[in-house]
C-alpha cells in the first residue's frame, strides 16, 4: 500500500513539473489548487499533497497554510545539499571539486573576457572584489569574502547561467577549503598578495578581451590554489 501510494505521488511530481513548463509558469506564479490537481490527473487529494511537499523539499515549489503553492525562485540549495552528501559519503572529494572548478571557472574567464571584448559588459565589480581583497591581506575571512566576490562577479559577467549556478553551489561547501588554502599558502612560505597578483592577472586578461589568456590565468590560479591544499 506505502510503494503504492509512493509511485503514485511521484507520479504526480512528474506531472506538476510537465504542467509548470507547458504553463510556462515563471517564479511566483501559482500551480492549480490541489482539488484541481487532483481532478487533472485521476489521483486523490493525497498523493497531490505528498507531490507539493516533495517539490517543496526539492525546492521547485513554495507553499504557505492556506495558500496555493507557487513557482519558486530557483536556488543552487539542492545541488550545494548533493554534493555535500557526495562528500560525506566519500564518493566524491575536494580533488573532484577543484578539477570541476578548473573546468567551469576557466570557460567563465573566457567568456567574461568575450563579452567585455563585445562592449557587453565590464570589469568593475571584479575590480571592486580585488580591491577589497588588497585591503583585507591579513584578516583571513575578510579576504575570503573578497576572493568569493571576485570569482562571483567574473561569474556574473560570463552570463552564463548553468556554470554560475553549478560554481554557487560549490562556494558555500569549498569555503572550509579555502580556509585551508589560506593556510596552507602560508605554510609553504607564499603570500597572499601573490594571490592578488593572480586575481590581477585574471581581470587584466578579462580587460584586454583576450578569453585565452584569461582562461589560462584562471587555471593557473586554480593550480596554485591546489598546490596550497597538498593535492
Amino acid at each position: 500500500m506505502t510503494i503504492g501510494r509512493t509511485t503514485l505521488s511521484h507520479h504526480v511530481v512528474q506531472e506538476i513539473i510537465e504542467e509548470i513548463k507547458l504553463r510556462g509558469l515563471r517564479a511566483g506564479d501559482e500551480i492549480p489548487a490541489e482539488g484541481e490537481l487532483a481532478e487533472r490527473h485521476g489521483v486523490n487529494r493525497l498523493a497531490v499533497r505528498e507531490a507539493i511537499r516533495t517539490l517543496v523539499a526539492r525546492g521547485v515549489l513554495v507553499s504557505s497554510q492556506g495558500k496555493r503553492a507557487r513557482v519558486a525562485i530557483p536556488t543552487p540549495a539542492v545541488l550545494e545539499q548533493i554534493i555535500d552528501f557526495r562528500l560525506s559519503q566519500d564518493s566524491m572529494d575536494l580533488v573532484d571539486l577543484l578539477d570541476t572548478r578548473r573546468v567551469i571557472e576557466a570557460e567563465l574567464a573566457r567568456r567574461a573576457a568575450v563579452r567585455v571584448a563585445a562592449g557587453e559588459g565590464t570589469v568593475a565589480e571584479a575590480v571592486r572584489a580585488l580591491e577589497s581583497m588588497r585591503r583585507a591581506v591579513g584578516d583571513r575571512e575578510a579576504f575570503i569574502a573578497g576572493d568569493l566576490a571576485f570569482h562571483q562577479a567574473v561569474a556574473d559577467l560570463a552570463d552564463s547561467g548553468l556554470f554560475s549556478f553549478v560554481l554557487t553551489a560549490m562556494n558555500g561547501i569549498l569555503l572550509d577549503s579555502r580556509r585551508a588554502s589560506y593556510r596552507g599558502r602560508e605554510l609553504r612560505g607564499a603570500t597572499q598578495e601573490s594571490t592578488v597578483e593572480a586575481h590581477q592577472r585574471i581581470v587584466d586578461a578579462i580587460e584586454a578581451g583576450d578569453g585565452d589568456r584569461a582562461a589560462e590565468a584562471m587555471t593557473a590560479h586554480l593550480a596554485e590554489t591546489g598546490h596550497d591544499l597538498g593535492l
